[in-house]
């Protein structure tokens, strides 16, 4: 037993250190490498990966109209809907069957005309305007806002637009901005006043004019269909006072109301054809 014992204690000694190194190889290679650590790395990077990624989307989509318009493709133009417009009450909250009022048939039509030349302030005419900068938008002191709200925009010419910013550390971050936004604009700061930015504008050619006046009249057909379907609403419910369907109102009433809402549609639909007859012009003017 004597003899043997340090052989014992030799092999309890090996199976210890093999134990040590097998639990030192576990846990990391001492600290070397840190799965949670990573993972949360690894998610902060992609979280920032994501965010300027829609960052970007965002800014290419909002220049996807001017963008098309410069290089003469299709135009997407993109008016705000309203999924309520075309909903009338039959009643008040007291549950006295009503019929449409016309100055609110009024209000939802013209609010499509309005929409509907919003859409059209990106698109430029034979001169530029201010307004062809409305889409863009800055990463300034840390936060996307719209470039309006750092910089003056002034057409100097025909050919050129001055950018002069509130704060003249924001200069390059206005330059780059107007630079990715998809408008084939080549910005530069302007020496000697670091809070300028001067940016040349190029012609848009016959053919993407052309383009962009055939795609105007689509708009302004989906934008009159737009109308149709709320004169149409409302005359469903004036249909059902004819019918003597609403309880309290009566027959006369309701083709009064019926005859003013097709009125008040004729004299939006027209104010409609203009407003886009003008855009149309502007645009095809040489």
């Amino acid at each position: 037993d004597l003899a043997s014992r340090p052989d014992r204690i030799a092999a309890k000694n090996r199976r210890k250190k093999k134990k040590e190194q097998k639990n030192k190889k576990g846990s990391g290679g001492g600290g070397r490498h840190h799965p949670a650590r990573d993972d949360g790395s690894k998610a902060a990077k992609d979280t920032s990966s994501e965010e300027s990624s829609e960052e970007g989307e965002q800014q290419q989509t909002s220049a996807s109209t001017s963008m098309a318009a410069m290089e003469g493709g299709d135009v997407d133009l993109q008016i705000e809907q309203d999924a309520t417009e075309t909903k009338f009450e039959h009643g008040s909250e007291d549950g006295i069957p009503l019929l449409p009022d016309t100055d609110d048939v009024k209000d939802r039509m013209l609010k499509v005309v309005t929409a509907m030349e919003q859409s059209f302030r990106a698109i430029r005419g034979a001169e530029p305007t201010p307004e062809l900068f409305d889409s863009i938008s800055v990463r300034a002191y840390g936060e996307l806002t719209p470039l309006s709200s750092v910089a003056q925009v002034v057409i100097t010419s025909p050919n050129q637009a001055t950018l002069t910013c509130y704060d003249p550390e924001t200069a390059p971050a206005v330059r780059d901005a107007v630079r990715d936004s998809g408008l084939n604009f080549n910005p530069r700061i302007e020496e000697g006043d670091g809070g300028v930015v001067v940016v040349p504008i190029p012609k848009v050619s016959m053919e993407t004019r052309k383009t962009l006046a055939r795609q105007l009249g689509k708009a302004a057909e989906a934008s009159r269909q737009r109308v149709r379907r709320i004169r149409r609403a409302a005359q469903d419910v004036v249909k059902k006072g004819k019918d003597g369907k609403l309880e309290g109102v009566s027959k006369d009433d309701a083709f009064r109301v019926g005859k003013d809402i097709d009125s008040v549609t004729e004299e939006v639909v027209t104010l409609l054809n203009r407003k886009v007859e003008e855009k149309q012009d502007s645009v095809m003017a040489v």
